[in-house]
């Protein structure tokens, strides 16, 4: 059974947790800041020619840097980020339309994994606007990405499938987008 305070002591108890709260939120915040100054720095240091801090793979004449977690390609102006590099993917020999043929139009996704789609939004979001749905014609450009035993990408028309087993469905998207940038043939 709870206490019966008082009206004043109930004020005095929600006032020390607010002060406990703000103290606590200006903890949080001082040392985010602190922390960004840190990684800041690091991030001068990868960029001023320190080699130590940053991986760097060739491959198919495309230069890939690890950089924060993830793979990083430079291509004609773009930034693209990607969890893996081409050397790590599944080859599945998939013939698929360019990247041209998304640019500047909607790009319908309809994904059971949620890293998988934010691969494709994070890189071709800068081309296309991409919008979620469920029923497309493969008149418009529509990507699905399921869960499989079989691993595989297939276009037919403007419809892409991307499938495979749960631990692999990043890797296949992957090789999606390095298919339709040109880093693979």
């Amino acid at each position: 059974m709870r206490d019966i305070l008082s009206k004043r002591a109930e004020e005095k108890k929600v006032r020390r947790n607010q002060i406990i709260l703000g103290i606590f939120l200006i903890f949080i915040m001082f040392f985010s800041v602190a922390e960004y100054s840190f990684l800041a720095n690091d991030n001068q240091d990868s960029n001023s020619g320190n080699p130590a801090n940053v991986q760097k793979i060739n491959y198919n004449g495309f230069e890939f840097s690890f950089q924060n977690g993830f793979w990083v390609l430079n291509k004609d102006g773009n930034s693209f980020i990607f969890k893996y590099n081409p050397n790590q993917v599944e080859k599945t020999g998939a013939i698929l339309n360019g990247l041209e043929n998304y640019l500047n139009k909607t790009i319908y996704i309809n994904s059971e994994d949620i890293i998988s789609e934010s691969e494709i939004r994070v890189n071709l979001a800068q081309f296309s606007e991409i919008e979620n749905s469920q029923n497309k014609s493969c008149d418009e450009n529509y990507i699905t990405i399921k869960e499989s035993n079989e691993s595989k990408i297939l276009q037919e028309k403007n419809c892409v499938l991307i499938e495979g087993k749960k631990e692999n469905l990043v890797k296949m998207t992957d090789e999606f987008l390095f298919k339709i940038l040109g880093v693979e043939n």
